[in-house]
């Protein structure tokens, strides 16, 4: 199973920040001029989701190793 990392929880976050924006620019004219940032910070949240999945798939495949002797 992939662990859920900061990166992923960030991505969330911008993804849904993106959204607000994206509803508000449907709603008002002043915040629809800047629809095109909007998209921006959209596809900036889902990479930073992107890297926080590929991140987790990475150190899955290549574990830290630890310094405790058994």
């Amino acid at each position: 199973m992939i662990g859920i990392g900061a990166e992923f929880i960030a991505g969330i976050a911008i993804v849904g920040i993106g959204v607000l924006f994206l509803i508000a620019g449907l709603l008002n004219p002043v915040w629809a001029l800047i629809m095109p940032v909007t998209f921006v910070i959209i596809a900036i949240g889902a990479a930073t989701m992107g890297l926080g999945i590929w991140s987790s798939i990475y150190e899955k495949k290549h574990p830290v190793h630890s310094n405790h002797h058994h």
